[in-house]
């Protein structure tokens, strides 16, 4: 890591209460997992709030028994991408380290 790289503070934004009932619950259920891996960040809410709207379009569309759209679904995995929400997306992402769990820190300081 860069030492003079400018890193916003660590933690999970809060939900708009704007957001349809189908998005807050999206938020409910990834946010908390996210926040627990030390992925979030204070400016981290408006690709949070894509995916969770774009979660919500894509249930309404289901329930109303339309075809999900190309665009919508490539919206989905992009916002997916970005916040981990795959196997393959995880793979990618850099989790900071804590430092009480580097055991060898205290040797290198």
């Amino acid at each position: 890591m860069n030492d003079r790289e400018i890193l916003p503070t660590v933690g999970a934004p809060t939900c708009p209460d704007w957001l349809p009932v189908e998005a807050r619950d999206e938020w409910n259920r990834i946010v908390p997992e996210l926040d627990n891996l030390g992925v979030l960040t204070c400016v981290d809410n408006a690709v949070l709030v894509g995916h969770c709207a774009t979660y919500a379009e894509i249930v309404s569309t289901v329930r109303a028994g339309e075809p999900l759209k190309a665009a919508l679904l490539a919206q989905m995995r992009a916002y997916a991408s970005e916040l981990g929400l795959s196997p393959a997306a995880r793979a990618k992402l850099a989790v900071p380290k804590r430092e009480e769990d580097d055991e060898t820190a205290q040797f290198f300081q």
